[in-house]
């Protein structure tokens, strides 16, 4: 009888144990499949190329990527380039340019691709156009602004009307933006190759004492050139107006790099524009004691298709030294200006 009564009780207990599975089952659900996909959803929106008409040393390519904004872009181009840096011009829109070297193996065929990182999260993506304009498209025309300006004002208060008007190739489409108020404001093309555009501003929009930076754009098909306005927008006299930029970009190393021994800088400019370097070096120890120096200034001189390099050797080379190094790049009037942030392994 206590044999029959003991083999009662377990089979009740494991009888009580499967009626709560069920329960503890809801209180820890495990991530479903249809969750775990949308944490790994694509952020790239499109990447496009501007079509060239032959794949030559000297050649410049251009590309732009569209997709979730403050993030970290790169361009692979195979047997040529490897993570070149996108910059982003305006939330989301991110653009590159890679001149074609000596020794570039880069064909029709050629499969360029894009990653987007936001933290852990990358998204990549591969260029679905060809690189090299077909014969029989006679819509292609290279793009061009010739100046993009504005109507100045005696102050940015509400109910203001701000009008802009810029002046490039014809029968395209022009936007204009204002950074931290408006985005993609369409202009209108009021005669052969001349838009205009207005914005009224509004009680909650902010200007930034320093001045807003105020961009155009003019796209025609997968082209798109852009243009920062040539003066400020609050009425002064002519030193108000800034100095038009030129192209510059560090190619490697990459932003954050950590490096040891001689470190070599690639960048790119205008053709035969002059780079003035300067490289600080920052370092401390536990906070008990610190360097600020700086190692290198010198000029260089990009060639003719705006390539040059440098490289620099830390005389004092404690693991953590922060490398700041900064381009002023000029050509005649044109002047532009970029930086890079390295550490020492």
């Amino acid at each position: 009888m206590k044999i029959k009564s003991l083999s009662t009780t377990i089979a009740l207990t494991l009888l009580s144990a499967t009626i709560c599975l069920p329960e503890m089952a809801k209180a820890s659900p495990k991530p479903s499949l249809q969750v775990a996909q949308s944490r790994v959803s694509s952020d790239i929106d499109s990447f496009t190329a501007y079509p060239v008409q032959r794949l030559e040393s000297g050649t410049e390519l251009s590309f732009v990527l569209r997709g979730t904004p403050y993030s970290r872009a790169t361009l692979t181009i195979p047997n040529a380039v490897q993570n070149l840096p996108m910059r982003e011009v305006q939330p989301g829109v991110y653009e590159v340019s890679y001149t074609i070297r000596e020794g570039d193996r880069i064909s029709e065929n050629t499969v360029v691709r894009a990653n987007l990182q936001q933290g852990n999260r990358i998204s990549s993506t591969r260029l679905q156009q060809p690189l090299v304009a077909g014969n029989s498209d006679r819509r292609f025309q290279s793009l061009s602004v010739d100046r993009f300006s504005a109507q100045s004002v005696e102050q940015l208060d509400p109910g203001t009307r701000l009008n802009f008007t810029l002046m490039g190739t014809p029968n395209a489409t022009a936007t204009f933006s204002i950074e931290g108020v408006a985005y993609d404001i369409p202009m209108r093309e009021e005669s052969n190759g001349v838009y205009t555009g207005g914005y009224t501003i509004r009680r909650q929009d902010y200007f930034p004492p320093e001045g807003a930076k105020v961009t155009a754009s003019l796209q025609s098909g997968n082209q798109v050139v852009r243009s920062r306005l040539d003066r400020d927008l609050v009425a002064g006299d002519d030193s108000s107006i800034k100095t038009a930029e030129i192209p510059l970009e560090i190619i490697t190393p990459e932003e954050n790099a950590r490096v040891s021994g001689t470190v070599e800088v690639e960048g790119r400019s205008a053709p035969n524009a002059t780079v003035n370097v300067k490289v600080q070096a920052t370092s401390s120890v536990a906070g008990l004691f610190g360097f600020e120096r700086n190692i290198l200034e010198r000029t260089v001189k990009a060639d003719e298709q705006g390539n040059f390099s440098f490289a620099f050797n830390p005389t004092v080379a404690l693991p953590g030294t922060k490398y700041e190094v900064n381009l002023s790049s000029n050509n005649g009037d044109r002047t532009s200006e970029q930086s890079l942030v390295l550490f020492q392994k």
